[in-house]
């Protein structure tokens, strides 16, 4: 008899035990989904402050001459062309410069630099 009601008994908790593990992990889906929701209705929020500000007069004027390059009647537009810059020369260096004595030593010979040392320059 002990033993029916032992074995009953075991029956209760584990068919109590796995639902509540269930009902514990939906509570934290739903508590995840909750957060996303907020950061998306937050996200929509700032989203819809943004197409409103795109109604007004100044920033559609703003937007069409940064983005566009329109002007007022009367105004002059310019633009600024930059040269072209070889990447591989330096700031201070003319772009027909001589090699320096490092780019004349062969490759073996800066390797060889490099292990022993000699390659490293002092700070003071």
């Amino acid at each position: 008899m002990l033993f029916v009601a032992l074995l009953v008994s075991l029956g209760f908790v584990a068919t109590g035990v796995l639902p509540v593990q269930q009902f514990l992990e939906r509570n934290n889906q739903v508590a995840d989904a909750q957060a996303r929701l907020d950061e998306l209705v937050e996200e929509n929020t700032i989203l819809a402050e943004n197409a409103d500000a795109l109604l007004t007069d100044e920033e559609l004027e703003r937007v069409a001459r940064e983005q566009y390059g329109f002007v007022r009647p009367g105004e002059i537009g310019y633009v600024v062309i930059t040269p072209d810059v070889d990447p591989t020369s330096t700031a201070g260096e003319p772009p027909n410069a001589a090699p320096t004595i490092e780019n004349k030593r062969g490759f073996l010979q800066r390797i060889w630099d490099f292990v022993t040392g000699r390659d490293a320059t002092s700070d003071g």
